[in-house]
């Protein structure tokens, strides 16, 4: 009877051990889904989503953020979905609603100013899903993270450089007129404050060049962009155009090409769809911040609730220089171009936001 006995105990107790080891096994799963920014190495692949409000192959912002969400699948172990929303901005509310509504994703990825109230709104509804929001501020949200770009500082990069290429006497498509353009997606305040850091480095260059400007309307026109900068171009005398309206940009480009003059890209190099007209790109850093992001998410430590401002100095902005910049763009102009680069990055420019 005693043998009996203990065997009975011995049996219970080790019951007891095996469930108690399932129960550690299956939180520690848990832990790694989650919407809390955990670690996915103790259980299932990390989840992440991107909702796109446009659609892909802008060559620029978009495309971008998704070399970002690519790394993250390569390298840290996401599963990644890429959702555009297409270009009806009626649709976006609804399609970002779903993307987290259905609970299926660790991280939702998505930007642009024209998303932030949408993101603040289903964001308070759903305090559970964690969103990482690229080129606009949003603070205060516990399940959000925002990085905004310094994208005044970069286009002061730009203005300086339109600037000395519209007085170059290197390059045999500047004419002699101090003229410089800059073409919009829309007048709203982050696409002003691009125009107002343009206009800033054009006039730390030189007091006495012209800035004209033009807005598209919106950042999927491209004919229409096409149509603006042309007039730039041929009837107000300008050398070169800024373009800063996503797709809809990519006709600026096209018509520094057909006018046989100069443009500078946006948000990705583009310098190599017009080779020699597109010299240079005001670069906004959005797969390098969209990576940063995701892996600070998978180890935990990615601050919620709070904005990071990405600059110059934080290598969150800065010029296209590849190849092809070395080869079209002359050695003067890549001289006073690394001397402002420096003193920008030391704090001895600085760049007004009007944001």
């Amino acid at each position: 009877m005693k043998r009996i006995g203990w065997l009975k105990f011995t049996a219970l107790a080790l019951a007891f051990l095996m469930v108690l080891a399932g129960c550690g096994k299956g939180g520690s799963g848990s832990s790694a889904s989650g919407n809390d920014g955990g670690n996915a190495d103790g259980g299932k692949k990390l989840s992440a989503a991107f909702y796109v409000n446009g659609t892909l192959g802008d060559k620029g912002f978009f495309d971008s953020a998704q070399v970002g969400m690519e790394k993250a699948q390569k390298e840290l172990g996401y599963d990644i979905k890429t959702v555009e929303g297409g270009t009806n901005q009626a649709d976006w509310a609804a399609g970002f609603e779903s993307l987290v509504s259905s609970g299926k994703y660790d991280v939702i990825l998505t930007g642009t100013s024209q998303m932030t109230e949408i993101v603040k709104d289903v964001a308070a509804r759903y305090p559970k899903q964690k969103i990482v929001f690229f080129d606009d501020k949003i603070t205060d949200i516990p399940n959000v993270y925002s990085m905004l770009f310094s994208q005044s500082e970069g286009s002061f990069l730009a203005g300086a450089f339109a600037a000395l290429v519209t007085e170059s006497k290197d390059l045999p498509n500047a004419n002699p007129d101090k003229v410089i353009g800059f073409v919009g997606g829309m007048d709203i305040p982050i696409i002003n404050d691009f125009k107002a850091g343009y206009e800033q480095g054009a006039q730390y260059v030189d007091p006495d060049v012209k800035i004209v400007a033009s807005f598209i309307g919106d950042f999927a026109n491209a004919p229409k962009g096409k149509e603006l900068a042309l007039a730039q171009y041929n009837t107000q005398k300008a050398d070169i155009v800024f373009q800063v309206a996503g797709g809809a940009g990519l006709g600026v480009l096209e018509a520094s090409k057909s006018a046989g003059k100069y443009s500078i890209g946006v948000d990705g190099n583009q310098n190599p769809l017009y080779p020699g007209n597109v010299l240079t790109s005001m670069m906004k850093n959005n797969d390098a911040a969209v990576y940063r992001a995701f892996d600070l998410f998978k180890q935990g430590t990615l601050p919620f609730g709070k904005n990071e401002v990405l600059g110059l100095k934080e290598g969150g902005v800065g010029l296209a220089k590849d190849d092809l910049y070395d080869k079209n763009v002359p050695q003067a102009i890549k001289d006073k171009m690394k001397e402002i680069e420096d003193k920008l990055s030391s704090g001895e420019i600085q760049v007004k936001s009007i944001l």
